[in-house]
């Protein structure tokens, strides 16, 4: 399956961290939305076996993923009646084999989170850097931990993706400010191929 990817670091000093700063976490957001947007793409082909493997460790069981997301992606019939469980399998799903794919990361280490919210966790997910030499690399670090939280937005209108990053913001600056790291993984829908954003969050 191929897909489109780009990436992007955000420095915590440019997230307020003050409560009289709050709103200016949505102007935050706003910037951010549209340099991802701006970035250039490179085309991940994922393998689809992969993608199987780590739809098995998602939140909701779905069968089938691969045939339904390109009825989601497509707009076939029935998509609609699928779409909220289908977005979650597949956000999910794409996060974890893109980690996989660009960074070796291994499945073991990915600690998931999001089927126990209700207990009050923030984040959806989260890796210790320590065990992701690749992954750690790319954040120019040695240790720390990743929290993650995962994100879809099919929808091509500005607010509505400007709303998924800025509540995600404000839910990983809660666990990981002021030492640790975060991603934004952000799925969105790029005419009729599916993008993947991730949007790290650094220390520095």
């Amino acid at each position: 399956m191929e897909i489109k990817f780009s990436s992007i670091k955000v420095p915590s000093s440019l997230i307020p961290h003050e409560k009289k700063e709050f709103d200016q976490t949505k102007q935050i957001s706003e910037y951010i939305y549209e340099a991802i947007r701006n970035l250039d793409t490179i085309n991940l082909d994922i393998d689809e076996k992969i993608l199987f493997i780590y739809s098995i460790f998602t939140s909701k069981l779905v069968d089938n993923v691969l045939e339904n997301s390109y009825s989601y992606l497509y707009g076939l019939k029935g998509y609609k009646y699928l779409s909220g469980d289908i977005s979650i399998v597949l956000s999910e799903t794409l996060t974890f084999a893109t980690l996989h794919t660009l960074y070796d990361v291994k499945i073991e280490n990915i600690l998931p989170f999001r089927t126990v919210k209700y207990l009050g966790t923030i984040a959806d997910a989260l890796i210790d850097l320590e065990k992701e030499s690749k992954l750690a690399k790319e954040l120019e670090t040695e240790s720390g931990l990743l929290f993650i939280n995962i994100r879809a937005a099919v929808s091509p209108r500005f607010y509505y993706v400007v709303d998924k990053i800025w509540k995600s913001i404000l839910n990983l600056e809660l666990v990981r400010y002021p030492d640790n790291y975060g991603l934004i993984s952000l799925l969105t829908r790029d005419k009729e191929t599916l993008k993947e954003s991730f949007i790290f969050i650094t220390p520095q």
